[in-house]
């Protein structure tokens, strides 16, 4: 394959990459996919996986073509599916529009499909090609797809915006705004990817946070500071961060569930308590106070209608865990971890923070509220290292993120 036409394949991959990134959060628990279909060297269609139950993003694009398609070329940054889901099989699909080659990244982790996708559309006549180039970007749009398929667990996201000296608030609870707007946009288009945000009884007690995504809130200043890309990009080169950077994702796709750990003594003025699409876990010690609060018949509403779920174990990670466990169960893959110290020490002593995206801004505080309240390492070597590390500069603060687990391609 020649330097032209390597490049022609990358610039086909990419595009569906960002389609694929487009949908992040709006397809969970399915993976985020994205198509493009070429003929005679344009472009005839594309399409990207829809919500739970709807059509798969090889299906959207062959319905979006206007065009015969055979002997045409389809690029899809995952696998195509062979087997029985919410819908029918991809590889029927391919196969029946006529389409040639199908170009893949990486092969689908999930132990149904796994290399069978491709089997039955070689098998049927359709050549398939494997771009292993593309594979690391194509991974970590999927990392978590991947937790989800093998471990039965969402992925997690802690995000924090922090002082050099390592403080997210005062010790009076203020912290706005300790990041500068350009980062909090960022952040912004974070919780546009995900399909649950996470934060503690405390957090919305000091802050009344909306969790909600409201890109009309940023200057043209902040806006254009990526558009003419001011930032500095170094270390490991993921594309979810570069997707978050240069924007793949334009339009706001779903709402984001927004779950709290503990129920806040103030309650029934929060934003929280009259979203219908909030929920809050408590533990069965909390549960069985309830009856005693003063704004008891706002909570009792809030029971009968599913809004208020009780855990059952007796300590902070086990409560972790059953939080998790019941998030997978219903339908929650990609978990974005806003908040204070004591949620994060809670989910980082359960060993359930997958990737870390730490804002850090040129502020000293001198004391105030820590980033992470766990129970601690004695020893250096027994910390949890980060993998795949990338750094931004974004004009005055610093963005550090990593990953629990290293990108592998064997993955």
């Amino acid at each position: 394959m020649n330097g032209m036409e390597n490049q022609k394949h990358n610039d086909y991959m990419r595009m569906a990459l960002r389609l694929a990134f487009g949908r992040l959060g709006a397809t969970s628990p399915n993976p985020a996919v994205g198509a493009v279909i070429v003929k005679n060297g344009q472009v005839v269609s594309t399409g990207c996986t829809m919500e739970y139950g709807g059509d798969h993003a090889e299906v959207v694009a062959i319905k979006n073509a206007s065009c015969n398609l055979q002997g045409a070329e389809m690029y899809v940054t995952l696998e195509p599916c062979c087997h029985q889901g919410k819908t029918p099989p991809c590889t029927n699909a391919i196969i029946a529009s006529g389409i040639a080659v199908v170009y893949i990244p990486m092969l689908d982790p999930n132990p149904v499909v796994a290399g069978r996708g491709m089997q039955t559309l070689q098998q049927a006549g359709v050549e398939v090609v494997v771009l292993h180039q593309c594979k690391q970007a194509a991974f970590d749009i999927v990392r978590p797809f991947i937790k989800s398929i093998a471990r039965h667990k969402p992925f997690v996201i802690h995000k924090i915006a922090s002082t050099l000296d390592g403080r997210t608030a005062t010790n009076t609870g203020d912290s706005r705004w300790i990041s500068s707007e350009v980062s909090r946009l960022v952040v912004h288009r974070l919780r546009s990817c995900v399909d649950t945000i996470v934060v503690g009884s405390s957090t919305v007690e000091a802050d009344n946070p909306r969790l909600t995504v409201r890109y009309d809130d940023f200057s043209d200043t902040a806006q254009n500071f990526f558009s003419t890309r001011q930032y500095t990009f170094s270390g490991y080169p993921g594309s979810f961060l570069q997707g978050l950077l240069e924007s793949w994702k334009t339009e706001v796709t779903h709402t984001a569930r927004k779950v709290v750990i503990g129920l806040p003594g103030i309650f029934h003025d929060t934003y929280l308590a009259k979203e219908k699409d909030a929920c809050f876990f408590i533990a069965q010690h909390q549960y069985n106070t309830l009856s005693h609060r003063d704004d008891y018949s706002i909570i009792r509403d809030l029971m009968d209608s599913g809004r208020i779920q009780c855990t059952h174990a007796c300590h902070a990670v086990e409560q972790i865990h059953e939080v998790c466990d019941m998030l997978y169960n219903q339908g929650s893959m990609i978990v974005m971890l806003e908040g204070g110290a004591k949620l994060a020490g809670s989910f980082f002593n359960a060993d359930a923070i997958d990737q870390c995206m730490y804002f850090y801004c040129p502020l000293i505080m001198g004391n105030g509220k820590g980033i992470i309240e766990g129970k601690g390492r004695p020893y250096i070597n027994e910390s949890i290292h980060l993998y795949d590390v990338s750094t931004v500069y974004l004009g005055g603060d610093v963005l550090v993120s990593g990953y629990k687990e290293p990108y592998t391609c064997e993955a």
